[in-house]
Order: structure tokens, then C-alpha cells, then sequence
């Protein structure tokens, strides 16, 4: 009984971490990467429209809400609070940077939630699966002839099926938290912040004042910091091209490191010409939003037919197992076979 007992502890356990969002548990759930992401970007448009409002309601914010926005995690913090420092210095106004930085984390939040919502089904298939077989052994046990003359075997039997569907369970668990993310590996989830709030404080030092060449040198020195893989596929030179076949063929990976060629190619025409490059990288950051939108939507309409692979290479076995070992043991114990077979 105790295996029993203890799967539907897991369970219970398991809808609270998952389903609810406040009480308690809340703690527990914001261990997860998604959840703490997405309690991060609310804190962040919380201080973003405060900031706003402060500021078209013709008042300067003081110096402990600036501290605020400055001790924000990484890497809103220190982009947000230099950017903004940087166009007040050259008498910028602040509006527009604000609003792109809120409508930035406002995106991200919305796709987060979006993600977590659509991926519902697989963790509600993780959660069954970590209680299926014990469930099936317990039945099984009430009805079948001869299984209480062979308790240890069965006992065997079941705890066999439940690591196995446990297994399932963590890799639908898994799959499902790499299509929440377009597929991204664990190391790789931190490149799509990274990667659209270097974009950001681009046009912020262009706003400033700063040339885009200068500008591009800060961006590399933002990116060094916050990741620093992404700025080797995208090269420190303005003028430097790194052939595409030398990044990844995930979809959202190659978008992210493509990033770095297509704002080259920009901002390159644009001084060519002399004419600004805002509206050339404002349109490829555009494009890498959408781009990251439509990667996670992929990933997202195909978890369905992805969940299948655990379910049949785990929990099938685990159950025809059990009811094999459950239809031989009453079988040699209504053949009179069963005492000493095991």
C-alpha cells in the first residue's frame, strides 16, 4: 500500500505546483524558470508604467524609484537604468524608450503566459502517468486470483511500473518545457531576453545621440556580460560578417544569431547612405519578436504528436507488464503451479 499511498502524495503534490498561482504554493511554482520569468517581467512593466505616468504627468522621478528600476535582475536592470541615464544626459526624451522597453517586456510576458497555458495538456499527462500504474496494480490486486500469494513479486512489478511511468512522466515534463521555449536547450533560454534588449539599448544610444558605430561597441560590451555566446557568432566588428553555416539549426536559435548579421547589413547601408538607421533595426527587431512568436507557436502545435514517443516507450510497457505479471501469477495459481515459482 505504501507505493499507492505514496503516487497520490506526487499527485496532489504536483497539482498544487502546477495549478495554483497564489496561497502557499506560490513559492514552490516560482521555482519554476517560466513562472520566475514571468513574476520578473511583471515587476519590470509595473516600474516601466509607473515611470511613464510619473513622467507625462510632468515630474521627475525620485531618486529611490530610480534606484528601484537600477536593482532590477539582469538584464533589465542595468539596460534600463543606463539607457535612460544616457538620454537624460544628452537632454533626450525618455517616452519613447520607455515605451518600447514596456511594450518589450509586455510581449514577452504575453508569450510566457501563452506557452504555459498551451502546454497545460502534457503536464496533465505527466500527472497521470505518475499515478496510472500504481492505480492499474491496485485494481488488479482486488480482482486477480493469486496475487496475495506472491506479494513481494507483485510488489516488484509494480514499483517497476511506477519508476517507469515516473520516467514518462519527467520527460513529458521535459518536452514540454522545451516547447514553452521554441525549443531552446536550458543554456540557450537566456539568448532571447539578451538578444531583444540588445536590440533595445541600440536604438536607445542611437536616440541619445551616440554614432552607430560607437553604439554597436556598447552593444557587444552589454552582450559580453549577458551572453556572451551569442556575441561570438556575431562578431564584436561591425564590419565583420560570420558565415550563417556556422550557427545552429534550431529555428529560434538561428533567428536569435542571425540577429547580429541583419542589424550589421543595416546599420551598414544606413551610413553608407547617411541616412539614420533607426527604422531599419526597429523593423528587423520587429521581425525577430514575430519570428520568436511564430518558433514557440510551432513548437507548441506539435507537443501533441512529441508526447507520444514517453507515453509509448514507458507507460505501454509498464502497464502490458503489469498485467502480464498479474495473468501469469493467477495463472500458475489456478494451475496449482504457483508455490515455489517464485
Amino acid at each position: 500500500m505504501w507505493l499507492w499511498a505514496l503516487s497520490f502524495i506526487f499527485l496532489f503534490y504536483s497539482l498544487q505546483l502546477i495549478l495554483l498561482d497564489g496561497g502557499t504554493w506560490n513559492w514552490l511554482s516560482s521555482a519554476w524558470g517560466i513562472r520566475k520569468e514571468i513574476l520578473i517581467l511583471q515587476k519590470v512593466i509595473y516600474l516601466l508604467h509607473e515611470t511613464q505616468e510619473i513622467l507625462e504627468a510632468g515630474m521627475v522621478p525620485d531618486a529611490d524609484h530610480w534606484s528601484e528600476i537600477r536593482t532590477l535582475p539582469d538584464p533589465w536592470g542595468g539596460l534600463i537604468f543606463s539607457s535612460l541615464q544616457e538620454l537624460r544626459a544628452q537632454g533626450g526624451s525618455l517616452l519613447p524608450t520607455l515605451k518600447r522597453f514596456r511594450s518589450l517586456a509586455q510581449e514577452q510576458q504575453d508569450t510566457l503566459k501563452d506557452a504555459r497555458a498551451k502546454s497545460g495538456q502534457a503536464l496533465a499527462q505527466a500527472l497521470i502517468c505518475s499515478f496510472l500504474v500504481p492505480v492499474l496494480g491496485l485494481i488488479l490486486y482486488k480482482i486477480m486470483p493469486g496475487l496475495d500469494h506472491s506479494p513481494w513479486t507483485w510488489i516488484s512489478a509494480c514499483t517497476l511500473g511506477f519508476l517507469l511511468s515516473a520516467a514518462a512522466g519527467i520527460w513529458l515534463m521535459k518536452i514540454a518545457e522545451e516547447a514553452r521555449w521554441g525549443g531552446l536547450a536550458k543554456s540557450e533560454r537566456a539568448w532571447v531576453l539578451s538578444v531583444l534588449c540588445a536590440g533595445e539599448r541600440f536604438l536607445a544610444l542611437v536616440r541619445s545621440g551616440v554614432p552607430p558605430d560607437l553604439a554597436w561597441v556598447q552593444v557587444c560590451d552589454f552582450l559580453q556580460k549577458n551572453a556572451p555566446e551569442v556575441l561570438v557568432r556575431w562578431g564584436c566588428s561591425l564590419w565583420e560578417n560570420i558565415p550563417e553555416s556556422q550557427f545552429q539549426k534550431k529555428r529560434l536559435a538561428q533567428a536569435l544569431l542571425s540577429l547580429g548579421s541583419s542589424m550589421k547589413k543595416g546599420i551598414q547601408v544606413s551610413l553608407m547612405e547617411g541616412r539614420p538607421c533607426l527604422e531599419r533595426v526597429e523593423t528587423i527587431l520587429y521581425s525577430l519578436r514575430q519570428e520568436i512568436r511564430s518558433a514557440i507557436q510551432h513548437e507548441l502545435s506539435v507537443l501533441g504528436v512529441r508526447v507520444l514517443k514517453p507515453l509509448f516507450l514507458c507507460v505501454a510497457p509498464a502497464l502490458l507488464g503489469l498485467l502480464a505479471t498479474a495473468l501469469f501469477l493467477g495463472w500458475c495459481e489456478m494451475s496449482g503451479g504457483g508455490n515455489g515459482v517464485f
